[in-house]
């Protein structure tokens, strides 16, 4: 039999540093630095969990221990399910505690919803912290567990700075920063609100998409962090971000002040562009693809939450999904496949990949407790391996060795150029169109599509780029275009290679047009086509190569595959696919007999 001979060309490996855990009430404390979560002597750590909810409804809708106030039955109930969790042989290294306003509120009186803070007591507060949520978190601690406490409540859909509701966080946190059990108690971190959607900007609109929102957001939790602060408590911070907890990329500009800060973050099936079963999410959040890929999600997640990531330590407090037909989580999705289509299994490896990321399941902790491995694989939330539960057990279990580290082999740890019509922007300038299947772009009048990249690409592994055509051009007037800069209006290295089938571009000596001064490959932003308009243009695809005569890299040998049913084509991540995209970068993997 023939085999497929593969091997891949010009791959750095990355190790990223062991994970470290705390061993049973042994905590050590952690602290901030840089990008990381840190142990005292600066390792960096990430941390894996679960959340509890201390409220009968999120208590098997009161089945865990009725509807009352009895704080006995509360905590019996709800150690118990650590107690059953950690039985089932989880590896879970931190709980989000959600000081449920069931607890706070006024008893009797009706609200619009958990963002409605009008039923609020101080005074009950101050109890059940007391008789509920410390000795929660004191619990957790004792079973190896650091704890992220969530204020009561979520954030209304607006929120302002100096607002009632910034008052009503400020209150909260006062109380808390300042208890003597919680006040620098290595094992509990706070994290500052949950899902705020918008604000009121610096420039007296509202929403989350400008940059007065960003500017707005930094200073209305810059506030809460230092009145934590002047309490004493050097407790480590989570701050939000707003669109329900999905935009991060001001807070590169208008970063947190102060130490031990990093940013909370949620993550469900559909937001980030991500693979999603059902139409969830929201603008704020990413666009919704069904049936997208690993492509989709990682271009969402570098925009919205990668930049945050480059400068400070990232938890997700909010992550789960499970087929729709389960109707045992929050999101709705399969595992799928890392580097195709799914959301798990993409979650981890995105997740794997930025490096500095903790996150949790939030499923239900009752459906944890009844978890058990030995089980075969089946049609159920808890045995089939498309639901959450059990690859995560599983991924537990791996971060939990302190020998597990992830070995990322791409080279280009940025998006190359992907062709799905996700990714692809017919209309960077004037309106236009693009054809995936085809790979037909035609671009509105003296027009632009292409490819943009947030964070910049970096090419300069590379001496040359190829464009390839599936025919020549019908017409001379159109070019293709690079930029070194993150806007349409600078200048950009530009190849007029008109009804040629091949346009070479020499990455390394390539000026903006007109002048002498050079375009930078190692940051590349916005990639892509130009034209006079209303003429297709036939992308085949685009590669990259170090050969001087311009051919495509073999790139692929020796592992023992099957040809008549293996791809012949790799991703730069080194997925395989068997019908590679118009417009896309692949590798290609050759034929030949095995030694």
């Amino acid at each position: 039999m023939k085999h497929l001979s593969l091997s891949i060309v010009i791959l750095l490996t990355i190790l990223l540093p062991n994970h470290i855990y705390c061993q049973n009430t042994n905590l050590p404390p952690l602290h901030v630095e840089g990008r990381y979560l840190c142990s005292e002597d600066g390792t960096p750590v990430t941390l894996h969990g679960f959340g509890q909810t201390y409220s009968p409804w999120f208590n098997e809708q009161g089945q865990g221990w009725g509807w009352s106030y009895n704080t006995d039955d509360c905590l019996r109930y709800n150690k118990g399910l650590i107690d059953k969790i950690l039985q089932a042989g989880w590896e879970m290294r931190w709980l989000r505690l959600h000081m449920d306003p069931y607890w706070s509120n006024e008893p009797g009186v009706s609200t619009s919803g958990e963002s409605d803070i009008s039923a609020f007591k101080l005074n009950r507060f101050k109890k059940y912290l007391d008789e509920v949520f410390i000795p929660m978190a004191e619990y957790a601690n004792s079973h190896g567990m650091y704890v992220v406490m969530r204020p009561p409540g979520v954030c209304p859909k607006e929120i302002f700075i100096g607002g009632q509701y910034q008052k009503y966080l400020l209150t909260v946190w006062g109380v808390v920063a300042s208890h003597e059990k919680l006040r620098n108690n290595p094992g509990v971190m706070f994290e500052l609100a949950n899902e705020p959607v918008n604000i009121m900007g610096t420039d007296g609109t509202i929403g989350s998409a400008n940059d007065a929102h960003a500017q707005a957001c930094s200073q209305f939790f810059q506030a809460i962090v230092d009145s934590i602060r002047n309490c004493g408590a050097d407790n480590i911070l989570w701050v939000p971000g707003l669109g329900y907890q999905s935009q991060y990329a001001g807070y590169v500009k208008y970063p947190i002040q102060g130490k031990n800060i990093g940013y909370a973050v949620h993550c469900y099936p559909g937001w980030y562009g991500s693979d999603s079963e059902s139409d969830t999410g929201s603008a704020e959040q990413g666009v919704v693809t069904k049936g997208a890929g690993y492509l989709e999600f990682q271009s969402g997640w570098n925009a919205q939450v990668a930049p945050a990531a480059e400068i400070a330590p990232i938890i997700i407090t909010e992550m789960d999904w499970a087929p729709m037909k389960y109707n045992a989580s929050w999101g709705k999705a399969t595992t799928g496949i890392a580097g195709g289509v799914g959301f798990g299994a993409n979650f981890r490896y995105i997740m794997d990949r930025t490096g500095n990321v903790s996150w949790m399941l939030f499923t239900g902790p009752e459906l944890l407790a009844k978890y058990d491995d030995s089980v075969p694989d089946g049609q159920t939330f808890l045995t089939d391996p498309e639901a959450c539960a059990r690859p995560c057990y599983r991924w537990f279990q791996e971060y939990a060795d302190p020998n597990w580290q992830f070995e990322d082999t791409l080279k280009i740890r940025t998006l190359s150029f992907p062709g799905s019509d996700a990714l692809f922007n017919p209309s960077i300038w004037e309106k236009g169109t693009y054809d995936a299947s085809t790979g037909c772009l035609i671009t509105g009048q003296y027009g632009f599509g292409g490819w943009n990249f947030p964070l910049g690409i970096d090419l300069s592994a590379w001496k040359y780029l190829v464009v390839v055509m599936q025919q020549p051009a019908v017409s001379n007037s159109w070019s293709f275009r690079l930029f070194d800069e993150n806007n349409y209006w600078t200048g950009c290295y530009q190849n007029d290679f008109g009804r040629a089938e091949r346009c070479i571009v020499p990455l390394h000596e390539m000026y903006r047009a007109g002048t002498n001064v050079p375009v930078d490959p190692s940051h590349i932003y916005i990639a892509g086509f130009w034209s006079y308009g209303n003429t297709p243009i036939y992308i085949d695809h685009l590669y990259l190569t170090n050969n001087d005569d311009y051919s495509e890299p073999e790139g692929l040998e020796t592992v023992n595959a099957d040809p008549t049913t293996e791809p012949l084509y790799y991703t730069l991540q080194g997925f395989p696919v068997k019908h590679p995209q118009a417009g896309g970068i692949y590798i290609k993997a050759s034929r030949r007999s095995a030694k």
